[in-house]
């Protein structure tokens, strides 16, 4: 009996209503495994027993054990329900962005009472303003970090600012800040500011690039070349905004196009986003499986879902059902035959064409290491998905564990995790990482492991066994310490539970490239923490004020370098912090 005889026979199909909604097809351990939407249920679910339902569907199928039915009022209503759905529950059979895939946008805070410009990834509030997305992240805070030191506009948020009791902050007596919320400025001219600023972003950008390179030479000038080169870097997102316009029709400058291509069982869908008529970014989203229309029409839908700016007009490679109700606002949707917007699709497909092409090539790079780590391990199947840990700490104090996932397609920075933990020693810290990471995959009802990688050796990998896991370990080769030897004369080796192993060069370097990976965010969590606690550590030094003083000092000032700067008025301006303690509080941290 097949998985399509299990979920769905000729009595329970005649069971299910020929009206509009929502399926959700479930697992023999409850598992929700893919969520659907139909015009007519009947029809649709019916469709699962047709013979030539393409391969991953079918897959699929043989793990169906029921299905579950929502019936809406109308087929809108349950594409719309469909989408939130897939969105909240995130079923592994169903189009399931990663993460790391978004480009960040400016945005310009116009929600506020007094706007500011940050950066997202997300589109958080219809009422501010967004500009992009920028290709690069580092570019876009750097001119964000421009922006502010050139217009002095406000730092902190709303709920921060009222916390300063209508006085200035910091930020203002640094000379950083215009304090509009202490009427420093007028608010009438403050939002005049902020509107300049949204102009310079939309047409003018000679203006702020000009200002960019007054400070280049202004530091250059004063020989603080660092920061020269780091304002330098923040000219490449001015030289995106400058691009030569490749749409001169003005109703169709803010668009993005999709195009959808396959090849080998694997599927690109390649997005260009056109503003003001310039091409500023290009993404690129690879997928293990073959795309019918419904997967097409369902990564259009949960690509804006996810956060990303609609525009207002979408060209996509080939007609789909998709309905303006489903976008809540009115979006044109084009299938291009011919004209400009026929040469931006052109555009796309050659991009996607390239794309797919190198991921196929790094595809088949990662297949053969993996192919070796099976043998390597004596495994039944190919392993596809890695977990890396790494363990930082110092001396055992703040011991924290960061674990990176990889599979076939790369980082997966959606499965990144880390962890505080109780363990003060190797074998016991290495244990409660990995039962811990183990237990949230499974509870989390996400992707388990085939394989751990371990930044360590023979201790690590006891660990893993007694969590049942299959591991590797690599680790530095231990010296003697009477020999002198550089660090780059030591060579990592391997370790399986029976011991040390010769690997393939291959196999070496990518072992070395995930613990380097996983090293990086597991000492980035530690730095970040122990930064903390520091902070917290010199407050508690301070006895003569309480806890709710201190908590006010580090939203106020944010680290002990501010306010040991800080003038005593700026201190004093805490309610039940007189100028006299405001002066014993700079004297307690003045050697910290």
């Amino acid at each position: 009996m097949n998985g399509v005889e299990i979920f769905l026979d000729k009595t329970l199909l005649r069971q299910i209503p020929k009206l509009s909604g929502v399926y959700k097809i479930y697992s023999s351990q409850n598992e929700l495994l893919y969520i659907g939407k139909a015009k007519n249920l009947r029809n649709r679910l019916a469709s699962y027993l047709r013979k030539n339902i393409d391969p991953y569907k079918q897959k699929m199928i043989q793990e169906a054990h029921s299905v579950e039915i929502i019936v809406t009022k109308n087929e809108e209503e349950a594409l719309l329900l469909e989408s939130n759905l897939i969105k909240e529950q995130r079923p592994p059979y169903n189009i399931v962005f990663r993460d790391d895939k978004s480009y960040p946008y400016l945005r310009i805070t116009y929600s506020e009472n007094f706007p500011r410009v940050t950066y997202s990834r997300r589109i958080k509030n219809k009422d501010d303003f967004y500009f992009g997305p920028f290709p690069s992240a580092e570019s876009l805070h750097m001119l964000i970090k421009v922006i502010k030191d050139s217009y002095k506009i406000i730092q902190k948020d709303d709920k921060s600012c009222q916390k300063t009791n209508q006085k200035p902050c910091i930020y203002y007596q640094m000379k950083k800040c215009l304090a509009p919320c202490a009427q420093m400025v007028s608010k009438q001219d403050y939002l005049k500011l902020i509107d300049e600023i949204k102009l310079l972003l939309s047409k003018n950008h000679d203006v702020l690039k000009n200002k960019i390179i007054e400070q280049i030479k202004k530091y250059a000038n004063e020989e603080q070349f660092e920061k020269a080169i780091e304002l330098r870097d923040s000219l490449e997102a001015i030289n995106i905004l400058k691009e030569k316009p490749i749409v001169t029709d003005t109703k169709a400058q803010i668009l993005d196009c999709f195009a959808f291509l396959e090849k080998d069982d694997i599927t690109c869908v390649y997005v260009l986003n056109v503003r003001l008529g310039k091409v500023i970014a290009g993404r690129s989203f690879f997928f293990n499986k073959s795309f019918d229309l419904e997967s097409k029409q369902e990564f259009v839908i949960q690509y804006y879902l996810q956060g990303e700016l609609l525009p207002k007009k979408i060209l996509i490679s080939e007609p789909l059902e998709l309905s303006n109700s489903i976008f809540e606002k009115k979006v044109e949707i084009v299938f291009p035959k011919k004209g400009e917007n026929l040469k931006i699709l052109e555009l796309a497909k050659n991009n996607a064409k390239e794309q797919l092409d190198l991921h196929l090539s790094k595809l088949k790079a990662n297949l053969e290491v993996f192919k070796q780590i099976k043998l390597l391990l004596g495994l039944e199947k190919i392993p596809y998905y890695f977990d890396v840990f790494d363990i930082a700490h110092i001396s055992f104090e703040y011991v924290v564990a960061g674990v990176v996932r990889f599979d076939i397609s790369g980082f997966n920075k959606s499965y990144y995790r880390k962890y505080k933990l109780e363990s003060k020693f190797e074998y016991e810290s290495m244990k409660e990482a990995i039962c811990r990471h183990i237990n949230l995959i499974k509870n989390s009802k996400l992707i388990l492991p085939d394989v751990v990688i371990l930044d360590g050796g023979p201790i690590q990998l006891k660990a893993a066994s007694f969590c049942g896991v299959k591991a590797i370990a690599i680790a530095k080769e231990k010296i003697d310490h009477k020999t002198i030897r550089s660090l780059y004369d030591v060579e990592d080796s391997v370790y399986l539970e029976h011991g040390k192993v010769e690997t393939d060069k291959k196999v070496l370097n990518f072992l070395q490239k995930l613990r380097d990976e996983a090293h990086r965010f597991a000492n980035t969590y530690h730095r970040n923490l122990r930064s903390k606690t520091t902070i917290a550590s010199a407050l508690d030094r301070i006895e003569f004020i309480g806890p709710k003083r201190k908590k006010e000092l580090f939203e106020k000032f944010g680290s002990i370098e501010n306010i040991k700067n800080a003038p005593l008025k700026d201190i004093a301006s805490i309610k039940g912090i007189s100028e006299s303690i405001a002066q014993m509080i700079k004297e307690k941290l003045k050697d910290f």
